[in-house]
């Protein structure tokens, strides 16, 4: 069995540990706290990632990488050039290069076709980048009721995984309420920005896959009755049954007169 190359997740975690340390020891236009915001969620996101490509093998963590490959970029947009920020950026593009490239493509299995539906993980994997965006957005001062938004949607991830109906009403309500809130404190360039991300968010939220992600599909009533393999059923109860030895119904045998009378 082939083993799933460790480059990608190595590059992206590499590039993400890069990006921190340089919204560190650099000055980013976005202010202190917001950069710690999106270095703290950027490894969040980043981590996510990894366990999606090296535990359970998704097809969606490679999509998912270009979350904290687009956090980079923006954290790329609002800091000066210096060494820390070269070293940054060229991990970045080892990235990008390790997650587009042909590495994975015969190593991640396809999608299962019992797995959840795609919006129906897409969901918790949008809301992890709220933080980061709001904190992009909002610039150098958070206000109070962007760190509602900051810390409720990763909070409303974690209570949608564990399919909880109030992590999906948070979601539909909580978080685009408060989203509206931060948005009309924002620069245009900013309400752009997170505009686009809360109507990701609110499609995902109001969609069929995401209410029977948390509802799960509709149960049979329970009749009493224990179904067992015909195999290990008692050869005179299936022919009682008129079953044969698979289980299947006994073809009727019509009486023939003209052989009666011989």
């Amino acid at each position: 069995m082939n083993r799933l190359p460790l480059f990608a997740p190595a590059a992206l975690l590499a590039a993400a540990v890069a990006w921190t340390l340089t919204l560190g020891f650099g000055e980013p236009s976005v202010g202190t706290t917001a950069a710690a915001v999106a270095a703290v969620d950027l490894l969040l996101v980043t981590v996510v990632v990894i366990i999606g490509l090296v535990v359970v093998r998704g097809r969606w963590a490679r999509r998912y990488a270009f979350a904290p490959l687009a956090l980079m970029a923006g954290m790329a947009l609002t800091m000066s050039v210096s060494n820390n920020w070269i070293i940054a950026l060229v991990l970045s593009g080892l990235a990008v290069v390790a997650v587009t490239g042909p590495s994975l493509d015969d190593i991640l299995p396809p999608p299962a076709v019992n797995g959840p539906p795609a919006r129906a993980v897409a969901l918790p994997l949008v809301l992890l980048v709220f933080p980061a965006v709001v904190a992009f957005a909002a610039g150098s001062e958070l206000p109070w009721f962007a760190w509602i938004l900051i810390l409720g949607a990763p909070l409303t991830a974690w209570a949608y995984g564990k399919a909880l109906v109030s992590g999906l009403w948070s979601a539909r309500v909580l978080i685009p309420l408060t989203a509206v809130a931060v948005f009309v404190t924002l620069d245009w360039w900013s309400m752009i920005l997170l505009g686009a991300v809360v109507g990701v968010e609110i499609w995902l939220a109001w969609s069929d896959d995401a209410a029977q992600a948390v509802s799960g599909p509709e149960r049979a009533p329970a009749s009493g009755l224990l179904a067992i393999a015909p195999e290990l059923a008692p050869p005179e109860v299936l022919s009682a049954a008129g079953l044969d030895d698979r289980g299947r119904k006994r073809a009727v045998e019509v009486a023939d007169p003209e052989r009666e009378r011989d």
